[in-house]
């Protein structure tokens, strides 16, 4: 990955939009990012970071504060936008971060974008894990072995084993070998979970596991005696059943021969009870004949006279209501009448309000008039202010002027002096004036005694004298168009009261205008309140005639609908008076036909029809059991001929102990069976448990036998992670030692510790330094501070050297180092820089953070960042 431009917008101390061509930089080299203390030269790394990854270079800048310009306005966006080569394919990406006013939400990035070779476009979501794919490292390797910010690499050196274990963990991704070890962990527990299962299964049916066989054995010689004992029972069972079967049979024959004597017997008491009800049957029978006569012939007949002489009562009542009703209408059309007459004219009391409507709006008009006078004097009494003010400000930009000139007249007369001090001194007897062109040179002026007056501080001088005169003359044309303008002003509003008062001058006018505002608002006020009450009571009239009208429209429709339903009641009384007397002669002709002598006979033999049909189903079911009973009674009786009744209870005697045994000899079969069953089955189980519990065995103990050396408990030496991560570490110490005997000039190397102080043997990743001075190793806390970068820097370097060799297809053409030259010396400060160089061979830049001057001067290609005190600047020096 090698960045081409990098562009910021409110982005830590820029507060608008910067951009940085690192393509103008060259394609390879070193440069150098340059400038004050807090200008931001670590916020070019952040940036990077954050279009690249979503995170900003180190941990204590990833917030709001950091990343979001106190400087920008509060309209200002905030995003970073990089373009940047991976081998010969060059991609574009911005973030963009949402600024929700009191907060920068980073987690919430919005307008994400990366722009791929081909022209296509990675959305938002699918934007990280395509930087991961193209570039080939995490936030965290980029930030170790790529983007080492301040002190990160420091870091590294100093940490402890642990520590230095989870750094390596992350880069090289070891961290999957210490998961197999805790994953081993697990089966081993999972192992001895399966095996205290299987333990279970033999401990619940109290068995030793270990003495199994033996129990076995007698368990089979059970089984065996258990299954000759049940075939045994078995053959008594079925004897037991045929007998049993024989009495079962010979006991229901007898059953069924009883139950037909004791049939028979029944029906002939049920036969003389039948008989004792033949009158009641025979009166029935009449009583539904006479009431079915009653209710198919008579009873319509009847219901139709009924239901006429109720219609005809029915009408009459209407006709009394349609009566009283006209009656009330035509009252209440009367009383309409008269309360219209008692209303006043509706038209004269239109005109009063027409007439006072006008008054108002005359005086509605004045006063818009003289409101918008008081505008424009409120307008003249700012401008006049503002007249004032700007006479202030011109009397002091007047005296500023006066000094800066003044200033600059005696910076160029003491310039002039000086300059005519030197010319004398180089002045000749007898050769020419190189000003004048004269031989002789009677008074040559004296050197002046400030000499320290330059071209460069007169022309400063002179600047600022010529910008002071340009603010007086700019301000002197404000106010003369500002008093110009306040003169028109008065002008028209003087003119404009001349309308509603005479001899009003500019002094006058304010007490006369506040006068005639104040009663021309009385007028108004005064006339709005009698035009506001003439409005309701000519509304209030209007309402009171729109009743009345109403009132009256009503009462006569009223009135006419009432006159309309009297008459139409007296006709349909009439008409149904006439069915009233046609349906009674019917009914009685109909009592007449049917023998019923009156309408009292009738009523009394009349029945519903439910009654008919319950009468009609009682007969029919008194002759109908009749009927069965002497047939069963036939049947039985030739069933039963020349038969003895059965003793039963001797029978049922014989039965019942015949169930009793064979019900005890089945119990002891099943218990036999029941225990040849469990038997069985607990063999086979723990035959079963068995086979599991031998494999449970081995495989437990080559689980902790391979989980021991996973976790270096069997050698007492090095765990997989630690032993792989020191496999890396070596790699790592070795290609550092290439850069730190370069930059130490062969006096430092790098080794990992093999004994400890108390000759103890060490197996993990602490360091220490080979002194080829001393002939000894020491400490790496020994080490001076830089002595300390330079083993730090050739640690970062290694790291980096290990990675782009372990992950295959990733290109680190780009390296960015912040800050820690100030502790080197020149000599040192030299073989870094060369060694630097040597590293960014043809086609990899490495830029430097520092603001060292040795560097400055060190280093062409540079990146200054200059501090303002409305945010940074960045400046490329290619």
């Amino acid at each position: 990955m090698k960045p081409l431009k990098l562009t910021m917008s409110a982005f830590g101390p820029y507060s608008d939009v910067q951009a940085i061509d690192f393509a103008a930089l060259g394609a390879n080299g070193l440069y150098l990012i340059t400038g004050d203390t807090g200008a931001g030269k670590t916020t070019i790394f952040d940036a990077i970071s954050f279009a690249l990854f979503g995170k900003a270079s180190g941990e204590a800048r990833d917030k709001y504060p950091m990343l979001r310009s106190h400087f920008a306005g509060e309209k200002a966006k905030t995003y970073v936008e990089l373009d940047f080569a991976s081998g010969s394919d060059e991609y574009s990406i911005k973030r963009a971060i949402r600024n929700t006013g009191q907060e920068v939400e980073l987690k919430s990035l919005s307008g994400n974008v990366l722009y791929l070779p081909n022209g296509a476009v990675s959305g938002q979501r699918n934007v990280d894990p395509k930087v991961a794919e193209i570039i080939g490292l995490n936030h965290d390797q980029f930030a170790q072995i790529v983007m080492i910010a301040q002190n990160d690499f420091l870091r590294f050196l100093k940490s402890d084993t642990g520590k230095r274990s989870e750094i390596l963990r992350h880069i090289f991704n070891t961290g999957k070998l210490e998961w197999f070890r805790i994953r081993l962990k697990e089966c081993v527990k999972e192992e001895e979970s399966k095996l205290a299962l299987i333990c279970r299964d033999f401990e619940r049916y109290g068995v030793d596991v270990h003495r199994r066989d033996e129990l076995f054995r007698e368990w089979e010689e059970q089984i065996k005696t258990g299954k000759v004992e049940l075939a045994e029972a078995d053959g008594q069972l079925e004897k037991y059943n045929r007998q049993k079967e024989g009495l079962a049979a010979a006991f229901a024959v007898a059953e069924e021969l009883c139950n037909k004597f004791s049939a028979l017997a029944k029906h002939r008491l049920e036969r003389e009870a039948h008989n004792a009800k033949t009158e009641e049957a025979a009166a029935k029978k009449a009583r539904a004949q006479r009431g079915e006569i009653a209710l198919r012939n008579v009873k319509p007949q009847s219901d139709k006279a009924q239901s006429a002489a109720a219609d005809y009562s029915a009408a009459q009542t209407e006709l009394a209501g349609a009566k009283a009703q006209e009656t009330a209408a035509a009252a209440e059309l009367e009383a309409a009448k008269k309360a219209a007459e008692a209303l006043p004219p509706l038209e004269e009391s239109r005109q009063a309000l027409d007439a006072l409507a006008k008054q108002w709006e005359q005086s509605d008009a004045k006063l818009k008039k003289i409101s918008t006078l008081k505008n424009s004097f409120n307008e003249i009494t700012i401008t006049q202010k503002n007249l004032a003010a700007l006479r202030t400000e011109y009397k002091r930009l007047a005296e500023e002027f006066t000094l800066a000139n003044g200033k600059y007249e005696a910076i160029d007369s003491a310039f002039l002096a000086a300059q005519a001090g030197i010319l004398a001194e180089t002045l000749v007897p007898g050769e020419p004036c190189r000003v004048c062109g004269s031989t002789e040179h009677p008074a040559p002026a004296a050197l002046a005694a400030d000499k320290t007056v330059s071209e460069k501080d007169r022309e400063k001088a002179k600047k600022e004298a010529e910008l002071a005169r340009e603010k007086r003359e700019t301000k002197s044309a404000e106010g003369s168009a500002l008093k110009a303008n306040v003169q028109i002003l008065t002008e028209q509003f003087l003119n404009s009261m001349s309308e509603f008062a005479a001899d009003v001058t500019w002094e006058t006018a304010e007490t006369k205008f506040a006068e005639l505002l104040s009663q021309t608002q009385r007028d108004e006020s005064e006339s709005a309140a009698r035009r506001k009450t003439a409005e309701k009571a000519f509304v209030k009239l209007s309402a009171d005639w729109d009743v009345a009208a109403k009132r009256k429209n009503s009462a006569e429709t009223a009135a006419a609908s009432a006159k309309t339903r009297v008459e139409e009641r007296t006709d349909n009384a009439q008409k149904r008076l006439k069915i009233r007397d046609e349906t009674q002669a019917l009914h009685k002709a109909a009592l007449h036909e049917n023998k019923f002598a009156d309408d009292a006979e009738y009523r009394a033999a009349l029945v519903t029809d439910n009654e008919l049909e319950i009468l009609k189903k009682q007969i029919s079911d008194y002759e109908n059991s009749g009927k069965q009973l002497d047939r069963d009674i036939t049947r039985l009786e030739e069933e039963t001929l020349n038969k003895e009744q059965p003793d039963l209870e001797h029978l049922r005697t014989e039965k019942e102990s015949a169930d009793s045994e064979y019900k005890a000899l089945s119990g002891r079969r099943d218990e036999i069976k029941n225990t040849l069953g469990k038997t069985e089955s607990a063999l086979k189980e723990l035959r079963a448990a068995a086979i599991k519990f031998d494999a449970a065995v081995k495989s437990c103990a080559d689980i902790k036998q391979l989980y021991g050396v996973a976790s270096g408990k069997l050698n007492e030496k090095l765990s997989f992670e630690t032993y792989v991560q020191a496999a890396y570490f070596d790699r790592v110490l070795h290609a550092a030692n290439l850069r730190l005997k370069l930059m130490s000039q062969n006096r430092y190397a790098l080794s990992r510790m093999a004994d400890n102080e108390d000759g103890r043997k060490v197996f993990g990743l602490e360091i220490e330094v080979e002194d080829a001075h001393t002939g000894k190793k020491r400490s790496t806390k020994s080490l001076s501070g830089g002595e300390s970068f330079m083993a730090s820097l050739s640690l970062a370097l290694g790291l980096s050297d290990v990675v782009q060799q372990r992950i295959g297809g990733v290109r680190l053409d780009a390296m960015f180092i912040d800050e820690g030259f100030g502790s080197l010396d020149t000599e040192v400060l030299e073989l870094a820089v060369k060694t630097l160089s040597e590293m960014a061979g043809t086609n990899r830049i490495i830029g430097i953070i520092s603001h060292v001057t040795e560097l400055r001067e060190r280093v062409d290609k540079q990146v200054r960042i200059e501090k303002t005190m409305t945010g940074s600047r960045v400046r490329v020096e290619a």
